[in-house]
């Protein structure tokens, strides 16, 4: 097999014949309300999206999921893609004008010519995310593409359990959200907080190398450019969440030195050869881009996309009515579909709506009531968001989400403190669509998720059954997530710390189950041992990740 990478998550995978486009990304208005730039500038590899035989598209983020690419389509090209049961993904697809897709289930096998593609969905319904394990039945070759599908410890085992020896894994290593830098934090509690996160994202990017042992780890699938003068210093900031390559060529050098010698960081245009292992770097990319020049290029990137820019925020004209009305029919209409999980946010939540049409607005999820307020310093609330008034009919129309708008960083939020985030409410915002609220209740009420467990644990201060469900995104806990120094379990995902005896966390709004189940355990001459397809033990630094 011969991988040439295509910019962010975008791969062309080729054995005999078979050209498969991974996520391709080319779309110069970008994504996200064009907050989210390809970096750097992938343009060149655009034309080879004619050649494939085969596309794949992982999920739904529109830094995968590019309609203009997927609508030129030739009717002969198989598109391949999850069969999700949102609505909304749904309803997606159908408006897709090229090639009808073709919906794979969990561990669903298609075959493309010498090529045997599994696909792996996110371990949660929280997620609508998936993986590709790609097998050459003539050479005995497999790539497996993570890009940025957080799978969990089981899926890594299962993965590694049918394939022994992989070649190569493409996967995340850069934080992607607009967590801490969207939220009014003092700055020094911002830099630390970034800091914990990308530190965080590159752990769990070596978690997945060290769990599937591949000859060549690549790092893959981000970062963004943000080129609109308005979110440019989110990326430059002492606050940003936002890995380099040379960032985490670094870090591995001096953590994980034998993982750093088989690690690659491809730019648009190269070529690995699966076989051997050998990068073939593309000397045009290179003379126009080098990490080492980043601001100097992001400068004029900047100006070379500013008309791209301004069409997409011209798309969106500032509304000529007041939006309150519907803005309050859309809530109202979450409440209806999600009754049991809107109580459980148990807060209220401002949306401070600027620009014509707009207002304060607060949404009581005690009460399920909505209702006007007159600003931030009179309306007692928890959380608040402040957004310009020409985004919100998109999202109360139903063409955006509340998580693809927060995605494009034209935000600003408030909460009481870094530990104060409340997974209830970003769940109803996840979802932001009714229907898709109701599925999501509907599977988990039928135990579509994974059902939950326990697991002994035996430390110096005493042992417990613990919940094996983190209850932020629901990862796979086990006894060797606990950190002896914290007296904590430690999501290997996105490094929440739920303290011992009581299970209380520090990053956020929950607890973990967490209940006695015996005296101390003796001190343990080597806590920290782990088999091959455990997650390393995490020092003190953490992070929380929304």
């Amino acid at each position: 097999m011969k991988i040439t990478f295509l910019g962010h998550a975008g791969a062309l995978v080729e054995a005999d014949g078979v050209k498969l486009v991974c996520d391709p990304w080319f779309s110069e208005g970008g994504a996200f309300l064009s907050g989210w730039h390809q970096l750097p500038d992938n343009r060149s590899c655009a034309p080879l999206v004619g050649e494939a035989t085969h596309v794949y598209v992982s999920h739904d983020h529109q830094d995968h999921f590019d309609p203009d690419v997927l609508n030129a389509l030739d009717p002969s090209v198989t598109l391949l893609m999850p069969d999700y049961p949102l609505p909304t993904w749904k309803r997606l697809i159908r408006t897709l004008r090229g090639p009808a897709p073709v919906l794979l289930g969990d561990q669903e096998v298609f075959r493309a010519g010498p090529l045997r593609l599994t696909l792996i969905h996110s371990p949660t319904p929280r997620h609508q995310d998936s993986a590709l394990v790609i097998e050459d039945a003539a050479t005995g070759q497999v790539v497996v593409n993570l890009n940025d599908c957080q799978v969990d410890r089981d899926q890594l085992r299962a993965i590694r359990r049918s394939h022994p020896r992989i070649d190569v894994v493409l996967a995340q290593f850069s934080g992607a959200t607009w967590f801490p830098f969207a939220y009014s934090f003092p700055a020094a509690e911002q830099v630390e907080a970034a800091g914990r996160k990308k530190v965080n994202s590159m752990r769990r990017w070596t978690r997945y190398m060290q769990a599937l042992a591949p000859r060549s780890a690549v790092a893959f699938a981000g970062p963004p450019a943000l080129l609109d003068p308005g979110l440019a210093p989110h990326f430059f900031a002492e606050s940003s969440v936002f890995t380099t390559p040379p960032e985490l060529l670094a870090w591995l050098r001096r953590e994980h030195p034998d993982l750093a010698e088989r690690t690659v960081a491809p730019l648009p245009g190269d070529e690995l050869d699966v076989a051997t292992g050998r990068l073939f770097a593309d000397p045009g990319i290179r003379e126009e881009f080098d990490w080492e020049n980043l601001a100097d290029y992001v400068a004029d990137y900047a100006r070379r996309r500013a008309s791209a820019i301004a069409e997409v925020v011209a798309g969106h004209p500032e509304p000529r009515h007041s939006l309150y009305d519907g803005f309050a029919a859309h809530f109202k209409a979450l409440f209806a579909a999600g009754e049991s999980l809107c109580r459980a946010v148990d807060a209220v939540a401002a949306f401070d709506v600027r620009g014509p049409g707009g207002g304060f607005w607060l949404v009581d999820f005690r009460s399920l009531e909505v209702r006007e307020g007159t600003g931030p310093e009179t309306d007692a609330h928890d959380y608040r968001f402040t957004l310009p008034s020409r985004y919100l009919p998109d999202i109360l129309d139903g063409g955006m989400s509340w998580e693809e708008f927060f995605f494009s960083f034209r935000f600003s939020a408030w909460r009481p403190g870094i530990g104060a985030y409340n997974e209830e409410l970003m769940s109803v915002l996840r979802c932001s669509d009714p229907d898709d609220l109701a599925e999501y209740l509907r599977r988990t009420a039928q135990g579509s998720e994974r059902p939950a467990g326990t697991f002994p644990l035996r430390t110096r201060t005493g042992s417990y059954r613990v919940s094996d469900t983190c209850p932020h995104l629901g990862a796979r806990l086990g006894p060797q997530d606990y950190d002896p120094e914290l007296d904590s379990v430690v999501c290997p995902q996105h490094g929440w710390r739920f303290a011992l005896p009581d299970g209380a966390c520090s990053n956020g709004r929950a607890r973990l189950g967490v209940s006695p189940a015996g005296p101390a355990a003796d001190p343990d001459p080597d806590p920290d041992s782990d088999t091959l397809t455990d997650a390393p033990r995490r020092p003190r630094e953490r992070q929380e990740d929304k």
